[in-house]
């Protein structure tokens, strides 16, 4: 098999690239030699054929089985290893190919085999190529012999560096700057979909490597146990150990728990049990959830991972429950003790479950849209800030304001199929999916304690998904001495513009808006419409504010309101309608068939009953 570029390239291809070249060279070359005879000709023409064949064959092949064609990164490479050993390569090409935090700290950095440096004497590079760390640890610098550096900090193997090339350099200035960083391996182990050995640079941490050991967590073979990422050693080859918290890391930024990597290290990752080995925050906290427990956990460093509590008013108490031989224990701490030495140094164990409290009157907003002086977004406190209030607050409804066409909607509903605690760390489209279908669940579970049957579940369901209004009169509620309506947190106020107006649809010859007249029935707007066609039926009046209609067309109509002239056949405006009328006319058809049948059917019973009577008798 032979490879251009990694996409595959059978040997009959490169074949027929040599048979076409030689049947369009032919002609040129038996041309080019038109003086000699036919014989000499095309014995000549082939031979020069065959060389210029073999030239070009040469060519192909070379970019085919390697050549330039193999440099670069691969994008359709989908090998986390590959993509990074191949980002490795590119970026070894420069240091300006190495992506960085900033200038390495030259106190932390570890020198080892592969760095690179450059020596300069008095202003002047002394090599043409830097100079590479052996892999024996030693650095070969001019006039100036083996020195070791391998294992040291970049600070000292300069000072090393630069004493040794004094003694040859007694009069100039001597320089030496670190221009190329190394490649390493490094070893991950543990609790990762893909163990093994990685490369790595010695500027990247341990997040970099364990992105593509922990790539594919489908193949985890236990689902119930989790990797624990706070809980991460990296051992390094002289045995010592440091720890890694990445959670610390993602949640608050802290780089000390995220170290730089070195060459040889190996990255263990335990595994954990969330129902044995984890600690759990809820509440009024940006990420509530069950989070791996870190022996020395306080309650600071857990509300900090949450995300860390809001400054808010609404903020009432934080309290740690803890089941301690057979018994539930609770430790309570205000929101400034929480931060402080005595609630924020308070130690946690496994188990432990921190819930952060709000106090009764939490704030929030509500947006009050339409006719108003200032429409807009308003602070309120639930449940006891006021309709009057906020359109008060407001500037007041302006003079072409509807307010029988006014109303409240309400988004917020609670269900019971929402989980208290969400893990940060769980995949979001199930915790979408969950939320989308918690009031569809919240509803079963409550509808399976009643006798409806399944139509009217279904029906219920629906119903509630569409129905978000406060039933309230926006008019009543502006009055004096009207009872007070409070508002809740992300309630919306919709108050639309009077058009002193009158919408007519359906089966009228000219549909349309109408001007209002005060104390005119629905016939009259009909008759300003053209009057009904010839397939009109029923006629309805719409109120604007609750949707709910009234079958009187001889009802009073006011402005805003909708009336509507329904058909008097079934007809349909699309196949998917026409299909459902033709459904329905048979299922009615089907209902008057078994009523009939049922109907002749207890007739001949009677029928047969009078003739046994009339049988005895006899």
């Amino acid at each position: 098999m032979i490879t251009i570029s990694d996409q595959p390239l059978h040997e009959s291809g490169f074949l027929h690239r040599i048979v076409v070249l030689s049947i369009v060279k032919f002609p040129i070359m038996f041309k080019m030699i038109n003086p000699m005879r036919t014989g000499s000709k095309l014995v000549v023409a082939i031979f020069i054929c065959i060389i210029f064949v073999a030239i070009t064959g040469q060519q192909s092949w070379a970019q085919i089985s390697g050549g330039s064609a193999t440099t670069g990164l691969d994008p359709t490479n989908t090998n986390p290893l590959l993509l990074l050993q191949q980002r490795l390569s590119a970026g070894s090409m420069s240091a300006a190919g190495i992506p960085l935090e900033g200038a390495v700290d030259p106190s932390i950095y570890i020198v080892g085999p592969g760095d690179s440096f450059s020596i300069s004497v008095s202003g002047q590079v002394a090599t043409a190529t830097p100079v590479s760390v052996g892999i024996d640890g030693r650095i070969v610098l001019p006039d100036a012999g083996a020195v070791p550096v391998a294992g040291l900090t970049l600070e000292k193997a300069r000072e090393d560096m630069l004493a040794a090339l004094r003694t040859s350099f007694a009069m100039a200035v001597v320089d030496v700057a670190l221009v190329q960083t190394r490649q390493f391996y490094v070893h991950v182990s543990g609790a990762v979909p893909r163990p093994g050995r990685y490369l790595a640079l010695p500027v990247a941490r341990v997040s970099s490597v364990l992105e593509f050991a922990l790539a594919d967590t489908a193949s985890v073979s236990y689902s119930e146990f989790r990797p624990s990422l706070r809980n991460i050693e990296l051992v390094h080859r002289d045995g010592s150990i440091s720890a890694v918290d990445l959670v610390r890391y993602y949640a608050i930024g802290d780089r000390d728990a995220n170290p730089y990597l070195t060459d040889g290290d190996v990255i263990n990752v335990p595994a954990y049990d969330p129902n044995y080995g984890s600690v759990s925050v809820g509440g009024y906290v940006p990420f509530p959830g069950r989070y791996d427990f870190k022996t020395g956990d306080r309650l600071s460093d857990l509300i900090r991972i949450a995300g860390g509590i809001p400054d808010s008013p609404n903020v009432r108490e934080i309290r740690v429950s803890r089941a301690a031989n057979g018994v539930l224990q609770t430790f309570s701490f205000s929101p400034e003790e929480s931060i402080g030495s005595k609630g924020g140094d308070f130690e946690l164990q496994a188990l432990d479950v921190v819930s952060v409290s709000q106090t009764d009157e939490s704030h929030g907003l509500v947006s009050v849209e339409g006719r108003v002086e200032y429409p807009g977004t308003y602070p309120i406190v639930s449940g006891k800030t006021t309709l009057k209030e906020l359109i008060l607050a407001a500037g007041g409804p302006k003079s072409d304001a509807l307010f029988r066409g006014a109303y409240i909607e309400r988004s917020a509903r609670s269900s019971s199929s929402i989980p208290a605690n969400v893990d940060r760390y769980q995949a979001q489209a199930d915790v979408y999916q969950r939320m989308l279908s918690s009031d569809s669940s919240s509803y079963k579970q409550q509808l399976r304690l009643t006798d409806l049957g399944f139509l009217s579940r279904a029906y219920f369901a629906f119903e509630s998904g569409l129905q978000n209004r406060v039933s309230v009169n926006l008019m009543n509620a502006l009055a004096d001495e009207a009872k007070p309506v409070y508002l809740e947190a992300d309630d919306r106020i919709i108050i639309p513009k009077d058009v002193k107006s009158v919408y007519v649809l359906g089966q009228v010859n000219q549909p349309g808006y109408l001007p209002v007249q005060p104390g005119m029935s629905a016939e009259y707007y009909i008759a300003a419409a053209g009057g009904r066609s010839t397939s009109a039926d029923r006629v309805f009046i719409v109120n604007p504010a609750t949707g709910s209609y009234s079958e009187m067309a001889a009802g009073l109509v006011y402005s805003g309101d909708v009336i509507f002239v329904d058909r008097l056949k079934p007809v349909a405006d699309n196949a998917e309608l026409q299909r459902l009328v033709i459904e329905e006319s048979r299922i009615k058809i089907d209902a008057r068939f078994q009523t009939v049948q049922t109907a002749l059917q207890s007739v001949a019973t009677l029928a047969s009953l009078i003739v046994l009577i009339v049988s005895l008798r006899r």
